[in-house]
């Protein structure tokens, strides 16, 4: 019986855009994988066939936002261009450790990159693995500039995009620096 359950619910991941890196699986989010999360972390768990660590959700993935996504990807173009749940892969099950996405498909090349993970697994490199990730989908589907956002206080993620190779960009804001990432 629980088997039964299990099944149905993994068959709504979209399994043709998964990431994959050496520690980590990224897992794009679809409307129904969203819905499931919206219904409570234990569900998710099951869609993702993950443990989730006490302090999930990471910071900015909150409902509003989960809402906004699933709106987003009611879209079938904008599959694999927007939320990706982060699995660390290296135990058995697997444990969400935080997400990453880009801001919707490419705007003339240019696409926006966001990352996130939850404090009881920062400080390992996983938000460098997951956004390296990313910019190779990205350069694979098309796009020829990332741009990133964070804040000058945010030393971690500072240090995140300046091991990806991002350079900061005049147009920064007063509290908000803005990156970019073009590619060779």
């Amino acid at each position: 019986m629980v088997q039964w359950c299990i099944m149905p619910l993994t068959m709504s991941v979209d399994y043709e855009r998964v990431l994959t890196t050496p520690r980590l699986r990224l897992v794009p989010a679809t409307p129904a994988v969203i819905e499931a999360e919206l219904e409570g972390f234990p569900r998710l768990g099951l869609v993702l066939g993950a443990a989730l660590p006490s302090d999930w959700p990471p910071e900015h993935h909150d409902r509003d936002t989960l809402v906004f996504w699933r709106g987003q990807l009611a879209d079938p173009a904008a599959a694999g261009w927007w939320l990706y749940y982060t699995l660390m892969t290296e135990s058995e099950p697997a444990t969400l450790v935080g997400s990453v996405g880009y801001k919707g498909p490419p705007n003339d090349g240019v696409v926006e990159i966001g990352y996130s993970v939850v404090p009881s697994w920062q400080r390992r490199g996983l938000a460098t693995e997951a956004s390296r990730a990313l910019i190779e989908e990205a350069w694979a589907r098309g796009a020829n500039t990332i741009v990133a956002h964070t804040l000058e206080h945010l030393t971690p993620s500072l240090g995140v995009l300046r091991r990806l190779g991002f350079a900061r960009t005049e147009s920064s804001e007063q509290d908000e620096l803005e990156f970019r990432l073009r590619r060779a």
